[in-house]
């Protein structure tokens, strides 16, 4: 079934839907588809990603001229309907003056009521309703009753009404003091679907069979038959934008029953996707047999955007995880990308709702991990081996009993530390001698002039504080710097911010820092360190990695943490969110539940948060650098890393699908070959198995 004037209705509709994927900024009301360091002087632009999107803007009434007077109103209307598409129908308003004009029903500039529609997504569907004249003038303070005359929108669907009254050849009263009203409009007719979530393929190989699931419910007033002469059937259509349809009539799936009106089924489709690689919308489209589809009686179908592509393209924003504080937006919203410039008490509000800015209690000192498997985010580490001196000189002592000194050093004097199976050796590097051999023993190593730092030649760093130092259950060096809190961030921040970035971005990189490393010291349980010195957890270089201007944000929040609850919150940051923030629970925390993964219960102050400043960020190198991005790989490539990664070979790859969470990043993808299917975790498959550089992805261009 194919009728002429449907189907130039339809592919009218994708040829739209097709121009937005472009850029292009049209919006239907039936639409639904809608890069560990590099230098050590820079090695802190970490994870994350740039999904800004664009606000909406309704259209205006700048030509008109508003006259000087406070024009505000209240409207009050009960829900209205079912209406048919189309249909012209009338709805009681009640409004009352509280401006301090009268409301004039006649002359040049008369008062009417008029009206907005927007649909369930909130896309403007109607700006200039109707007008409806009111009853008579309306005195400040007086109330009136006015029948709006309402048209109905000619495709089915529950829609937002939003009454506002006009001062004709002047403005809308909402464009001054007077928010519109608001009611909902439901259009409906004897043959009407709404189509919920469905297992459509973001990306399938020409000529693929994929089995997908679609969630449809009966929005009408007669019930779906699903045997006799004209039973009712989901089916589909491959649309590409142009008047003719790739696949007009698509495989049909069954009814289980009769669908009542308002009960919702869930239907298995089988859907084979062209044989020619290109960018095409499936339409999802109930039909009855013998009578027509329902896209032929105003009933909206479902697009998707979907890729038929051999092997699999994927388009990204940003670098890293997305979650908490973007390092790129924190420097936009520094340099008043948007308008306003942010403290960075300010900016990491933003990036941390429902957190409490707080002092840091007096804690014991932070321990970093100096040792493999760290690298310090310089690709040096310490093994079995490690030489220490310092400037000033150093004493060596039993970190059970400081009274205990093996060892005193002059000044630049070197102590070797080395194991012997399980036995740590200390040796006097100047005289030769063994100052120190035992078993399962932990040794302090202070400089004696407490302002001097102790250097490490196998790091190539100085370090601020003291060092420990035992032997690992694998006969390797356990090296751990412990150091106060803020002289562990004066040779954090430098490692995680580029020193030259606003002074108020390196306030909040400060703070969120500090707070990770707190929370980090607060959940170590028994282990005998709190922070690697590396991008598992902060690129820390001590005091080599010092600069004034990072040593001076250190400085002007010293002590400043986040809490909730009175605890450290659990800080995280990444370089570039994509313009949008994500809930931990939905990317590193997602849990599986049954066949698939659903996001986790996360932390009310890692949620997800729209980023608007980051795209707008530049430094002394230019603009922000973590933009669109594009990787492509063959079907082999995936059915490969697959195996490689998780055991499991799903023969020829053929069609993918992304598990998405609210903030627009995969939970889960899933991958289905030839041999079966697998349901993956996002941030390990993509960031991971694939090597993207974030999670904010698609499979068409955004």
């Amino acid at each position: 079934m194919r009728p002429r004037s449907l189907l130039l209705l339809r592919v009218g509709t994708a040829a739209l839907l097709l121009a937005a994927v472009a850029g292009l900024a049209q919006r239907q009301p039936d639409s639904v588809a809608a890069q560990v360091a590099r230098t050590v002087g820079d090695v802190a632009n970490r994870a994350a990603e740039y999904a800004r999107g664009v606000p909406r803007s309704d259209p205006t009434t700048s030509t008109l001229n508003p006259k000087v007077v406070r024009a505000t109103a209240s409207y009050g209307a009960e829900p209205a309907g079912p209406v048919a598409p189309g249909e012209t129908t009338t709805v009681p308003v009640s409004l009352r003056n509280q401006g301090d004009d009268t409301w004039e029903t006649s002359g040049a500039h008369a008062v009417r009521l008029s009206y907005h529609v927007y649909d369930a997504g909130g896309a403007l569907v109607t700006w200039d309703g109707l007008r409806s004249a009111l009853p008579s003038d309306v005195a400040p303070g007086a109330e009136a009753t006015v029948r709006l005359r309402l048209t109905a929108p000619p495709v089915t669907g529950v829609y937002t009404v939003r009454p506002d009254l006009i001062r004709e050849g002047q403005a809308w009263f909402s464009a001054t003091d007077a928010p519109a009203g608001s009611f909902s409009l439901r259009v409906t007719a004897d043959l009407d679907a709404s189509y919920g979530p469905t297992t459509a393929p973001a990306s399938i190989v020409p000529d693929g069979d994929a089995t997908i699931e679609v969630h449809v419910a009966n929005a009408g007033l007669a019930t779906w038959p699903s045997g006799g002469e004209h039973p009712v059937r989901l089916a589909y259509h491959w649309l590409d934008g142009t008047p003719t349809a790739v696949i007009w009539d698509g495989g049909r799936a069954l009814l289980p029953h009769d669908v009542r009106p308002g009960e919702a089924v869930t239907l298995q489709v089988s859907v084979r996707a062209p044989r020619a690689e290109t960018t095409l919308i499936l339409a999802w489209d109930m039909v009855q047999e013998g009578v027509g589809w329902f896209s032929a009686h105003a009933v909206g179908s479902k697009h998707e955007i979907v890729r038929v592509q051999d092997g699999l393209t994927i388009y990204g924003k940003g670098w890293g995880h997305g979650i908490g504080l973007s390092q790129w937006g924190a420097q936009g919203w520094a340099e008043g990308a948007t308008g306003v410039k942010l403290t960075g008490e300010q900016i990491v509000a933003r990036y941390f709702p429902g957190a409490q800015l707080a002092t840091q209690p007096m804690t014991a000192p932070f321990r970093v991990l100096l040792s493999a498997p760290s690298t310090g985010c310089v690709g040096r580490s310490i093994a079995d081996v490690a030489h220490m001196r310092s400037e000033g000189g150093m004493r060596l002592v039993s970190n059970a009993d400081p009274g205990v000194v093996y060892v005193d050093t002059a000044p630049d004097e070197p102590v070797r530390f080395e194991t012997s199976g399980t036995t740590l050796v200390a040796v006097d590097e100047w005289s030769g001698e063994v100052v120190f051999s035992g078993e399962a023993t932990r040794l302090r190593l202070v400089p004696k002039q407490w302002w001097d730092p102790i250097g490490i030649a196998e790091k190539g760093l100085w370090y601020r504080g003291s060092m420990t130092v035992e032997v690992r259950d694998d006969a390797q060096l356990r090296v751990v710097n412990e150091v106060s809190s803020d002289d562990y961030m004066m040779g954090a921040l430098p490692g995680e911010m580029p020193s030259q970035w606003q002074m108020e971005a390196l306030r909040a990189q400060a703070i969120t820092a500090r707070t990770y490393a707190a929370w980090r010291q607060a959940t170590a349980g028994d282990r005998t360190w709190d922070v690697r010195d590396d991008t598992a957890d902060q690129c820390y270089g001590g005091h080599s990695f010092e600069s004034a201007r990072t040593t001076a944000a250190v400085a002007a929040t010293a002590g400043l943490i986040l809490t909730y609850n009175g605890a450290p919150i659990r800080a995280l940051y990444s370089s570039a969110d994509g313009g949008i923030t994500e809930n931990v629970g939905c990317v590193l925390e997602a849990e599986r539940i049954g066949p698939t993964w659903r996001c986790k219960d996360g932390w009310p102050y890692l949620a997800v948060v729209e980023d608007p400043a980051e795209a707008l960020a530049y430094d002394a190198r230019g603009g922000m650098p973590h933009g669109l991005w594009a990787e492509s790989f063959s079907g082999d490539e995936i059915r490969h890393q697959i195996i490689e990664d998780y055991g499991i070979d799903i023969g020829y790859y053929v069609w993918l699908e992304f598990n998405e969470s609210p903030g627009g990043r995969p939970i889960s993808v899933r991958v289905y070959g030839t041999l079966g299917s697998v349901d993956l975790k996002g941030d390990r498959f993509l960031r991971t198995t694939l090597g993207l550089k974030s999670t904010l992805v698609r499979t068409i261009p955004f």
